[in-house]
């Protein structure tokens, strides 16, 4: 009888907790940003957190964000039109941006800042229409 066992385990990545978080709508609006796991929130957007030099968020969100927003952008959005939506996905590692969610396979160590945003006509009363905004920020280490 032979046994085999598998000592390795692959990356994956895993929340830091530094957030950032954008809401404006008609009925409720927020900025507000995390810098570390459990934190609370606070006011403000994106904020400054004490690591944010050492982990790259800064150059991480500004690439992600660039990018998501010109996705959302290029998607012909139309705020007289109820259900007209917009979406944009995009991830930075060391200050350079790719579309979509992050890849399935990492470096340990490395940090990354996933970045989605959404905009969207919707009705708030009586066929009057207006525009639901959001995006938000997240930062992923690979361990």
């Amino acid at each position: 009888m032979s046994v085999f066992a598998e000592t390795a385990s692959a990356a994956q990545w895993v929340s830091s907790g530094r957030t950032a978080y954008f809401k404006q709508s008609p009925f409720y609006s927020a900025r507000e940003h995390t810098c570390r796991s459990g934190s609370a929130p606070t006011e403000g957007f994106p904020g400054t957190c004490p690591n944010d030099a050492f982990s790259g968020w800064t150059a991480n969100y500004n690439a992600a964000d660039l990018l998501a927003s010109t996705q959302f952008s290029a998607c012909y959005f139309d705020s007289q039109k109820l259900g007209s939506a917009c979406y944009g996905l995009a991830y930075a590692i060391n200050g350079y941006a790719s579309a979509g969610g992050l890849p399935a396979t990492c470096t340990v160590g490395t940090r990354a800042v996933v970045v989605s945003t959404r905009i969207e006509t919707i009705e708030i009363q009586n066929h009057e229409l207006d525009v639901d905004n959001d995006m938000s920020g997240d930062e992923y280490i690979c361990q």
